[in-house]
């Protein structure tokens, strides 16, 4: 009895995910997905591909670690919008990166390409003094590290809209330009490490005039040792690597693995966050008909690590992610880390910036689940990173050996 129980303790505590692995919001909440719908994200099982690939898939969730597909890789970009065909919805996303450019997140989708733009809404729920109902798009290949231009008119044309460009990962690395309609003369930066949220950091553009009249030309340049943000090619700021280092931590908090494009239009002023609405303006202000829209004439990538057009798209279920993209010459992901800690809301002060992907209607988890439901009405969970599932293994072939031991 004490052997048992002492095997079942060191099980236990070196490999805790293995225990209660479960994807949140399937079934009865304790299973992990079924081999029907293998990837769990965000709580939800689900076979399309924005569900399988890695960076929203849990691959101690899923059917098997193997179900999650790998990310596809950064290749060189230059859009103009002219072809509606690029953005598809979430759920129809295939995981053909190359026809298939962008992704619309929302249930209820405000984006379009049209005239030569790629236009994202926020429109008024029923209740017209509540959170209206944003938009965001995600281009559907990995970056790791390059240069991002984009022309962009913001949106922020009443208080409390918000309008973002954003590149950001699963452990909450984010670099990115805000737009708020409490001052539309200027745009913020910022940068975040493993989802500390220091709004401390912020730095305005200076005034461009209104942002919201006219196109603006918007650069973030993403290095290995620095990150410098541009608007119409004039330098706004840049972090150097070797400034982020924190001593306590022994770790340079300086975004550095890969990550996603995203642009959003959400709504800050009618969150009911005091601190997210005294820095974006409130309330916001709608009738019944009332639409904010933001656009974005034109795209350009340039990789730091380019080469990878190829994208293999694996089959679904427990081999899924055997086959990789076909390139070599790509540079692979700096190492994981802990997953995301939960966000948390701005501060009181006026001046903090805000991480637009865990802030407003832009947050919502996976459009749907597999049951049809919108996932945004039932909440998040966390995604593991890929080192916690490599854990998992190896505290199992440790547990494994213990056990062997203890038999004899």
């Amino acid at each position: 009895m004490l052997k048992s129980a002492l095997i079942l303790g060191i099980y236990a505590s070196l490999h805790p995910t293995f225990v209660n692995a479960a994807c949140k919001f399937f079934g009865d909440g304790t299973q992990n997905c079924p081999s029907d719908v293998p990837c769990c994200y965000a709580g939800y099982c689900n076979s399309n591909a924005a569900f399988c690939i890695l960076g929203n898939c849990d691959p101690s969730n899923s059917y098997s670690p193997n179900s999650c597909w790998p990310k596809p890789l950064c290749d060189n970009l230059s859009t103009n919008f002219n072809d509606p065909s690029q953005l598809v919805k979430m759920n129809d996303f295939t995981g053909n990166v190359n026809s298939q450019i962008w992704y619309s997140k929302e249930v209820t989708d405000y984006t379009s390409i049209s005239g030569g733009n790629l236009v994202l809404g926020l429109r008024p729920n029923q209740d017209l003094s509540a959170a209206g109902q944003g938009s965001t798009v995600y281009y559907t290949r990995w970056i790791d590290h390059g240069t991002i231009t984009a022309s962009i008119k913001s949106g922020c044309t009443a208080p409390g809209v918000v309008s973002s460009f954003i590149v950001r990962n699963e452990f909450g690395d984010e670099i990115d330009f805000e737009w708020v309609g409490k001052d539309t003369s200027n745009v913020q930066t910022n940068y975040y490490y493993d989802d500390e949220l220091d709004y401390t950091k912020m730095v305005p553009s200076g005034n461009l005039g209104d942002t919201t009249a006219g196109y603006n030309d918007y650069t973030i340049d993403w290095q290995l040792d620095t990150i410098s943000w541009y608007a119409n090619g004039k330098l706004i700021r840049t972090v150097n690597r070797a400034d982020t280092w924190d001593a306590p931590s022994r770790v340079f908090k300086f975004p550095d693995r890969m990550a996603q494009l995203s642009f959003s239009i959400w709504d800050g002023g009618n969150t009911g966050q005091q601190g997210t609405m005294d820095w974006s303006g409130y309330p916001t202000p709608y009738t019944a008909s009332t639409s904010y829209q933001m656009y974005i004439r034109s795209v350009q990538i340039k990789c730091l690590y380019s080469g990878n057009s190829t994208y293999v798209v694996p089959g679904n279920g427990a081999s899924s992610s055997s086959s990789a993209p076909s390139s070599t010459s790509s540079k692979q992901s700096s190492s994981a880390s802990s997953a995301p800690k939960s966000s948390s809301e701005k501060p009181t002060a006026s001046s903090g910036a805000s991480s637009g992907a865990s802030s407003g209607s832009s947050s919502a988890a996976p459009t749907q689940s597999s049951d049809g439901t919108s996932a945004s009405a039932k909440g998040n969970s966390s995604t593991p990173s890929s080192a916690q599932s490599l854990f998992k293994f190896s505290s199992l072939a440790i547990v494994s050996s213990i056990i062997a031991a203890l038999c004899l």
